[in-house]
């Protein structure tokens, strides 16, 4: 018998068979959709776990350990309040615009205008280059207690640490960066690697 003009004819099974493959080829396409936007939430929640995030304040603290005395100390301190390290790429403090190469000279600079060195012979300070920060740890990377030999230079300090501000580099363990400038609200991603920081860099 002599095949239709037309073509072979398409029988119901045939039109089954394709449709059966259409609805494989959905499922198949639906499934490998879910299976993307689970892996990535995951990533924004393995993210998310150990995400860092630094603060900064300065303050004049009043010290109270020992009850049977009490102290005055200007303290600036620098706070990882997220829930994962942080790794400091670098770090810069600023005076009045200009960096700060160490505590010393700062505290030359802003305060102990006699040179009569009262501060700096009390002043604590941290070395913060390359350091890395815990979850919730706080470093005071300078901190100045006052006396009766440095209460002039001390009454000045308190009013000109207001003037002191922090630009840092920080990483955390997925290799995610972020630019902090504590005179901005908050951090900035700046991806997996971190901008060259200015010099001089902060020494402690």
């Amino acid at each position: 018998m002599a095949e239709s003009p037309h073509g072979p004819h398409r029988t119901a099974s045939f039109w089954v068979d394709l449709a059966v493959a259409l609805a494989a080829l959905c499922v198949s396409a639906a499934s490998l959709w879910v299976a993307l936007r689970t892996d990535r939430t995951q990533e924004r929640l393995l993210a998310a776990s150990v995400w860092p995030v630094l603060q900064f304040v300065t303050s004049d603290y009043v010290e109270t350990n020992d009850p049977t005395r009490t102290r005055n100390v200007v303290r600036f301190t620098v706070t990882n309040a997220g829930v994962g390290p942080a790794t400091l790429q670098w770090f810069d403090a600023y005076y009045r615009g200009r960096p700060i190469a160490d505590t010393i000279s700062f505290l030359r600079q802003c305060c102990d205008r006699s040179n009569s060195q009262f501060l700096a012979r009390t002043k604590v300070s941290n070395y913060m280059q390359g350091r890395v920060l815990a979850a919730r740890e706080t470093i005071h990377f300078i901190e100045v207690p006052r006396n009766p030999s440095n209460a002039t230079a001390y009454a000045i300090l308190v009013n000109e640490r207001l003037n002191v501000y922090i630009r840092t580099c920080y990483c955390s363990v997925l290799d995610e960066c972020w630019l902090f400038d504590s005179r901005r609200i908050k951090p900035v991603s700046v991806g997996k690697e971190c901008p060259p920081g200015e010099r001089p860099l902060f020494q402690g």
